[in-house]
């Protein structure tokens, strides 16, 4: 509906001038342009096509000469519970998870006291494998609420700064050893296909 100004002297009422409704149209113009333009920028800025989210390892900066087998550093799991009680099950659960992979002869796996070193603490995968001399870095989270446990699981290639895997894992406690088992096998799988 077209806006009218007052009646003038005449008695009739004056329509409003046509460039007023053109400057309002170009004003809400403008601001979805900018608003196209900064939401490409943010898609731009994050890359989420791109398989490539941490900076790479260098061969050159290892502390020493990778293992001739695929080499590993488990990272201590985050306790994504809001229950901090729950920190003994979710180190249990990395601990347990090292052994279990240590226990294959054709990984080379990091340590756990080494690896613990960094709990709690804000690491680059890049150090952790350049420190460790390992291609690969595990990282993880566990929630835990009664007997309901959700493992999230994430595969790097240090080298390449690519994420070869991930998974969310959900069970119940009496499945733990059965979801560490799935996560070595399927970890075991994944390193076995990129050598």
């Amino acid at each position: 509906m077209q806006q009218r100004d007052p009646p003038d002297e005449s008695g009739e009422p004056q329509d409003k001038p046509a460039a007023l409704n053109r400057s309002s149209f170009i004003e809400w113009r403008t601001a979805a342009l900018l608003m196209v333009v900064l939401m490409a920028a943010v898609v731009l800025w994050f890359e989420p096509w791109s398989e490539r989210r941490v900076e790479p390892a260098s061969l050159e900066r290892m502390a020493s000469p990778l293992p001739d087998k695929p080499s590993i550093a488990v990272m201590p799991f985050a306790n994504l519970s809001d229950d901090a009680g729950q920190e003994d099950f979710v180190d249990g659960m990395t601990e347990d998870l090292i052994s279990d992979m240590s226990a294959m002869s054709d990984l080379f796996v990091v340590a756990q006291e080494p690896v613990f070193e960094y709990k709690g603490g804000e690491y680059r995968v890049r150090d952790v494998a350049e420190n460790f001399s390992v291609r690969y870095v595990l990282e993880g989270g566990v929630r835990r609420a009664g007997v309901r446990v959700r493992v999230k699981v994430q595969l790097i290639d240090a080298l390449s700064g690519d994420y070869l895997w991930a998974e969310t894992i959900d069970g119940v406690y009496d499945d733990v050893p059965a979801m560490r088992a799935r996560i070595a096998q399927t970890v075991l799988g994944q390193l076995t296909i990129e050598q």
